[in-house]
């Protein structure tokens, strides 16, 4: 039998808001570890008029910015965690956490 919990103060809403929180932080780890590994292997989309634009010489600039890239998916996921965590816990001691601009 499963354990009902009562749904005071919009509590669902208020988790189902963190989840997205962290869900779109991961998301944009995502896609920026997608950015720096395209830089890392020189994967270049090639035009339909010069199929062999694609290749080009290897810079260090490149390695400069994918490692700033990691570094930023990184961050948004220990942001996006730190967040989650901290709304999570401010939830169950309920602690109002959001913060409406007037």
């Amino acid at each position: 039998m499963p354990i009902e919990h009562p749904n005071t103060v919009s509590a669902a809403r208020d988790y189902a808001m963190l989840e997205r929180n962290l869900l779109s932080h991961i998301r944009l780890a995502v896609l920026l570890s997608l950015s720096s590994s395209s830089l890392l292997l020189h994967a270049r989309l090639p035009s339909s008029s010069n199929p062999a634009s694609g290749q080009t010489p290897r810079t260090n600039a490149g390695l400069a910015i994918a490692i700033v890239e990691v570094t930023a998916a990184l961050t948004a996921i220990s942001a996006g965690v730190w967040e989650y965590y901290q709304g999570y816990k401010d939830m169950r001691e309920m602690r109002g956490f959001l913060a409406a601009s007037k």
